[in-house]
């Protein structure tokens, strides 16, 4: 069932699971000018509806998805960098506990 939904809902979250988790799926400029039909889909709960909404809308989901593509980004280098300072930590553990001698390399 497709429906119109207002201008102020925020299309990043989604209605089923209320998780900022809504990608869209496909998106078909068919109505008018400055409308389009939109499928979205949740990937928490996998809800997906077809939908209409405006370029106002649609921009501002297109700002949620990089803001947090972004955030992925900056988590994902922080993670390897904690991982590579643990790995620096074992190692000169091992250095200090001669568990790692010349011969070894």
């Amino acid at each position: 069932m497709m429906r119109q939904t207002p201008e102020t809902e925020q299309l990043h979250v989604c209605a089923g699971c209320d998780r900022p988790f809504v990608v869209p799926i496909s998106v078909v400029d068919l109505v008018d000018r400055d409308r389009a039909v939109v499928e979205l889909s949740c990937t928490n709960c996998g809800r997906t509806v077809l939908e209409v909404h405006d370029d106002v809308s649609l921009e501002a989901l297109d700002h949620e998805l990089d803001a947090t593509m972004h955030s992925m980004r900056e988590s994902l280098a922080l993670m390897s960098y904690l991982d590579d300072l643990d790995r620096i930590e074992a190692f000169a553990d091992a250095l200090e506990r001669e568990l790692i001698l010349p011969e070894d390399f």
